[in-house]
């Protein structure tokens, strides 16, 4: 009895963590993928009205943001993918310091590139697993 008691406690609990592994990735995946569109949607906007100062605060939000986020981002996702995100925000904050708005803005949309790949490949939904 004691052992049935102990294979289906750890057969429930296994079952947990898995469940756990597969969301929690995702919906932190998720949240981040919100605030850095949201960030690069309003950087945008700043670069098309030539409001640089803006552009740059919603850059260094972007940076700040992504430094803050990075150890966790790289315990479950590909590390090159999330370097490449980063050097793309590093470039468009550096584009809007020397006035570069063009540049800037195709950092931008590049880094909105890699963040849907990150999460075509990562986000769990059904397509992905079929």
């Amino acid at each position: 009895m004691g052992f049935s008691l102990f294979r289906t406690t750890m057969t429930f609990l296994i079952c947990c963590f898995l469940i756990m592994l597969f969301l929690l990735p995702s919906a932190v995946l998720t949240q981040f993928s919100k605030d850095v569109n949201e960030l690069i949607d309003a950087a945008e906007t700043a670069l098309l009205t030539d409001d640089l100062e803006t552009a740059e605060q919603h850059c260094n939000v972007l940076n700040t943001l992504m430094r803050e986020q990075m150890p966790v981002l790289e315990r479950f996702l590909n590390h090159s993918n999330i370097d490449s995100l980063d050097a793309h925000f590093e470039i468009a904050a550096f584009s809007i310091r020397i006035g570069d708005s063009d540049t800037a803005a195709e950092a931008l949309a590049e880094a909105r590139s890699v963040l849907k790949r990150i999460e075509g490949i990562e986000l769990f939904s059904w397509n992905n697993l079929l």
